[in-house]
Formats: C-alpha cells, sequence, structure tokens
C-alpha cells in the first residue's frame, strides 16, 4: 500500500462532499425496512428508493435529424441508435477520489443511497466477466484496511451476466456501513461453538443459511501466519471458486440438470460462470448465480446483486416493496441461486434432517472433545517425562517411560492416527 491509499478516509469524504454538492453524485435517501430471518434472527435490511427506478443504465441514444421529411414538414430529431457507453473509460474528474494502485483507480458511485459508496475499477478495460486477481484483490483489501470509521464495510463484484452487473468493465464495490451487514452477523453467529459443534477457525470453509449453494471461508490474520496478505486472499478466493463448481456439478448431478451441456469447468469460469463475491475483514463469500431475475410475482421480478447475498435489498417500487416483506430477504436472494434442494422438502422431512444434523454434530462434537482429551493427556504425559529426565531420576524414568509408551501408542492409535508432533501445534490451546 505504499504511495496509495494514505489518509484515505479523508479524501474520500472530501470527494464525496464535493461531488454531491457540484450534482455529479446524486444521492438518494432511502426508506429501511426490516426483517428477522433465520433462527438466529438476523434483521436484513430493505431499502426503499422508488427515485431509482428512472437510474439509467448507461444506455446512451444518439439523437440525429430524419433524413427524409415529408413534404414541407421539417426534418424532425429521431433515435437513430443506442449505444452503451463506459462511464469508467472516461471517468468524471469529479467523481474520481485516488489510486488504489498502479493497476486500480478509485471512483464514486454515481448513483449512490450508501454514503461513501466507491468502486475499485482497472484502469484498462477488462470484463466484468473475468476472474478477480491477485492485484484485484489486494487493491480493495488495501481499501477496506484504510476505511478508518467504517470497520464493517463490505466489498463486492458481481461476475458475469447473471450476477447482477450494470456494467461490463471490470469493477468491485464497497459500502461503508455503520454496523454490521446481515452476512457478517450470520457468519459471526454460524462459527460461535455450541454444544456438539466446535467453533470455526481461519481456514474453514462452510455454508450460511441461504436456500442456494454458497460458501464462506474464514479469513487468518496475515500476522499469525507466514503468509502474505495477497497468498491469503488468492488462495481464500481460489478455494472457494474449487467449491463452487465442484457444489454445481454435483447440483447437476443430483438434479438430473445437465441437459446437453457440461456443468463449468475452471478454464472456462471467465465465459460461462455468473457468481456474486463478498469480501470483509473477517470472511470471503461466493454464490453462483442460476438467474439474474427472482421468481415472477404478479408480473414482478426483482434484480439481485452481490449485497442481496449480503442480507441487503433494494426496492423501487411499492410492489416491488411488498413482495420482498413476503418472502424475506434470504428467501428472496435464495431464489436466483441453485437450489440447495431444502424447498423440496415437506415440513417433516425438513424437521427429521435437522433432527440427523443435530445428532451427527452431537457424535462429531463427542469424537472432537475425545481427540483433544486424548492428545492432550499425550502431550501432559511428555511434560512430567521430561521434568523427570531433567531431575536426573534416570530409574523413575526406566520405569515410567516404558508405561508411558504404551500409552501413548493406545492413545496414537485410537485416536490421534499419524505423527505425533505434526497433530499437537494445530490443537487449540495447546
Amino acid at each position: 500500500m505504499v504511495g496509495f491509499l494514505n489518509n484515505f478516509d479523508k479524501q474520500l469524504s472530501l470527494a464525496y462532499d464535493a461531488a454531491l454538492k457540484s450534482g455529479e453524485l446524486i444521492f438518494t435517501p432511502s426508506e429501511h425496512f426490516t426483517t428477522k430471518e433465520t433462527e438466529h434472527e438476523i434483521e436484513c435490511v430493505i431499502s426503499y428508493a422508488p427515485a431509482l427506478s428512472k437510474k439509467p443504465h448507461g444506455i446512451l441514444l444518439t439523437v440525429e435529424q430524419d433524413p427524409k421529411p415529408k413534404f414541407d414538414r421539417p426534418s424532425t430529431p429521431v433515435a437513430k441508435k443506442v449505444e452503451k457507453i463506459n462511464p469508467f473509460l472516461p471517468h468524471s474528474p469529479a467523481l474520481y477520489v485516488t489510486d488504489a494502485s498502479e493497476e486500480h483507480k478509485i471512483l464514486l458511485n454515481k448513483y449512490c443511497i450508501v454514503p461513501r459508496h466507491y468502486l475499485v475499477v482497472t484502469k484498462v478495460f477488462e470484463s466484468q466477466t473475468d476472474p478477480l486477481t491477485p492485484d484485484d484483490l489486494m487493491a480493495v483489501w488495501n481499501t477496506l484496511t484504510a476505511l478508518q470509521d467504517s470497520q464493517d464495510a463490505v466489498a463486492f463484484y458481481n461476475c458475469g451476466t447473471r450476477s447482477g452487473a450494470s456494467q461490463p468493465h471490470k469493477h468491485m464495490q464497497v459500502i461503508p456501513l455503520e454496523k454490521p451487514s446481515p452476512i457478517a452477523q450470520l457468519v459471526r453467529e454460524h462459527v460461535k461453538a455450541r454444544p456438539g459443534k466446535k467453533k470455526n477457525r481461519p481456514g474453514d470453509i462452510f455454508s450460511v443459511a441461504f436456500n442456494c449453494i454458497n460458501h464462506v471461508i474464514l479469513l487468518p490474520n496475515a500476522s499469525n501466519t507466514d503468509k502474505s496478505q495477497e497468498d491469503i486472499l488468492t488462495e481464500a478466493y481460489i478455494t472457494l471458486v474449487d467449491a463452487m463448481i465442484m457444489s454445481i456439478r454435483e447440483s447437476a448431478e443430483q438434479e438430473d440438470l445437465m441437459d446437453n451441456d457440461q456443468p463449468p469447468s475452471a478454464l472456462k469460469l471467465s465465459s460461462t460462470l455468473a457468481y456474486n463475491w463478498l469480501l470483509t475483514k473477517e470472511f470471503m463469500a461466493i454464490v453462483p448465480r442460476k438467474h439474474e431475475k427472482t421468481h415472477v410475482v404478479n408480473g414482478i421480478s426483482l434484480d439481485i446483486n452481490s449485497l442481496g447475498f449480503a442480507g441487503l435489498v433494494l426496492a423501487k417500487t411499492s410492489k416491488e416493496l411488498a413482495i420482498v416483506k413476503e418472502k424475506g430477504v434470504i428467501a428472496l436472494a435464495s431464489e436466483t441461486g441453485y437450489s440447495a434442494g431444502w424447498e423440496k422438502r415437506t415440513p417433516e422431512q425438513e424437521q427429521k434432517r435437522r433432527e440427523e444434523l443435530a445428532a451427527l454434530e452431537q457424535q462429531m462434537g463427542n469424537a472432537l472433545s475425545i481427540f483433544d482429551a486424548g492428545v492432550l493427556a499425550v502431550v501432559e504425559t511428555e511434560v512430567v517425562l521430561g521434568a523427570w529426565i531433567e531431575a536426573g531420576v534416570e530409574t523413575v524414568v526406566e520405569a515410567a517411560l516404558s508405561g508411558a509408551e504404551t500409552e501413548v501408542d493406545e492413545v496414537e492409535t485410537e485416536a490421534v492416527p499419524g505423527d505425533l508432533t505434526e497433530v499437537v501445534p494445530e490443537v487449540p490451546g495447546v
């Protein structure tokens, strides 16, 4: 981050205030509604902003004179062609904040409902269907860590044609938040230790309570590892993409949805796969997209982007607002992903599944407890033996060693397979 993002918080605020005052940035106030969802009663947020229904979508209408006026009537302006414009090349100087890296610049979101919403944009054109690169990951990560006034900011990337992306030029986005997002609360609840369930640790990959394929991975603190931040982010991203592709393949096989096309491979990722990607300073998440919009209800469907899977949905009309309130944010966003199969179960089947999972977690929790106890017993035995040896009590050591080796062998066979020296350092608290 050397040479970039120095005093970024202040730069962002100054640029935002100036752009707002000049009229180059349009902030749309919104009315907020909350819905308590999941067993943890996470408060998801619906932002209602009817003014945004008139927001332009990068379409430039070229107006030309009618080349064939009739009789003595003057020629009239007609719409001759419609072009897609790139608002990032060139960008509006009023929306520029600073450079994030040699390859990225930071621009304000021209149409925002969250103050200081900004974009991390590639300086040269790259496609929004391309995977994220290590440089992309580091550029957006560095802006997150440079934000001093918003510790709960969420970064996201809408990749592919079904992801909710509005521009074809690669750009990540960041919304500074005053409190944890619903997805952050959901992840924090999920990773907590509970009876029969161990606390998740950095590097663990899991899914949260969306009824569609989704994967989340906890990020380790670079200062606690021998890896660079770039390596941590890149490995997490690759792990999530691999898990996503595998899940799509499994879903296709189980649901017999193969048709004539094979599920996407990693090599075809940039051209065939759409997904939403989320990043905070605690975790990274990915959700593959099967549909661009939600199911049609009374002729209405909603556009969903990455923020839907952060528990945040925008409604632009009163009818859209009513649909989100009725269905809930999580259920609505889940409609656009690859089904996890839950909606096909009867309430009785779902209850039975939950009971079976709870029983399995209890069994796994007991097994893990025995594992930890076994390792701890081995460690304590080694510590005692070490103290005896230092004390020079050779006869006691020889007598104890013969019995201790038997105990250690038994523990290794039953609970700690493999080399004990490799297992012990990974046990928390040991």
